[in-house]
């Protein structure tokens, strides 16, 4: 679900807005003013299924929160994997090129 959920430019744009702190659902609306409070919300609820934003409400005002834990659960076993295989790839090369000097 998190690779859905950051799979949209729009909703990657809605998580780096929450890097600084919550914002008020109002706030990201303004951030997308093509698609409207109905469009903002459909990204928002698809960023809370997979749990990367919480949403608390206060009476009429609606507070989203990032939670970086699913990131990062991403970042530390997928993705670092693959940086792994990278610099080695890197090292293999380096040494290639090093012995045709």
């Amino acid at each position: 679900m998190i690779w859905k959920a950051l799979g949209d430019g729009r909703r990657r744009l809605i998580v780096e807005a929450l890097v600084t702190g919550p914002k008020q659902t109002g706030e990201l609306v303004d951030l997308f003013p093509d698609i409207g409070r109905t469009g903002v919300l459909k990204h928002i609820d698809i960023l809370t299924e997979g749990e990367i934003i919480h949403v608390r409400r206060e009476g009429r005002i609606r507070w989203n929160y990032l939670n970086p834990e699913p990131i990062k659960s991403v970042c530390n076993s997928w993705v670092v994997k693959h940086i792994d295989g990278l610099k080695s790839s890197t090292n293999k090369l380096k040494k290639i090129a090093e012995q045709e000097k």
